[in-house]
């Protein structure tokens, strides 16, 4: 990660992964999760007519979009890993999306992390091999154990990606 002028890390535009690792494809898809294909992303209601393909009026689009795009408070790299990885712990299994007033799931981040399977200060990188979905309660967890258990972690995760490429 590179560093701002007051010392903190800072994860890489999307062009600059492109540019540092060209040979790596990074454009997961924000994942959808309605059951039905024909209702309203946003509320679940159904959609009116076969012009509408994810919302069924202007406000939920707009409401969707005010949190999916533009407020979702993660930045667009670790976002790609959380699409990868459906917002779902590699360690414990939990879901991490966000669930609307209308019961609904986002694809917004409310407890996953993205996490450096070999940390950045032992010569780990920002590229996507080395970036695993974590829940906070694992994080914290993983930070606070011992160097070996790091290690076998770090085996799960690189046999996990060579299964699910």
């Amino acid at each position: 990660m590179p560093y701002n002028n007051n010392g903190k890390r800072y994860w890489l535009s999307l062009w600059n992964y492109a540019k540092q690792y060209p040979n790596d494809n990074i454009l997961y898809q924000m994942p959808d999760y309605r059951a039905d294909k024909n209702t309203c992303k946003w509320c679940g209601q159904s959609l009116k007519s076969k012009r509408q393909q994810s919302y069924c009026c202007e406000d939920c689009k707009i409401e969707f979009q005010r949190l999916a795009v533009w407020g979702r408070g993660v930045a667009p790299l670790p976002y790609r890993i959380l699409c990868r990885d459906n917002f779902t712990c590699k360690e414990c299994g939990l879901f991490g999306a966000y669930k609307n007033k209308h019961g609904l799931f986002v694809p917004i981040a409310v407890g996953p992390d993205v996490h450096h399977l070999i940390q950045v200060s032992e010569g780990g990188t920002d590229q996507q091999n080395n970036l695993i979905t974590i829940c906070n309660d694992c994080h914290n967890q993983i930070h606070g154990i011992k160097s070996n258990t790091k290690k076998n972690l770090v085996k799960s995760s690189i046999y996990y990606s060579e299964q699910n490429p």
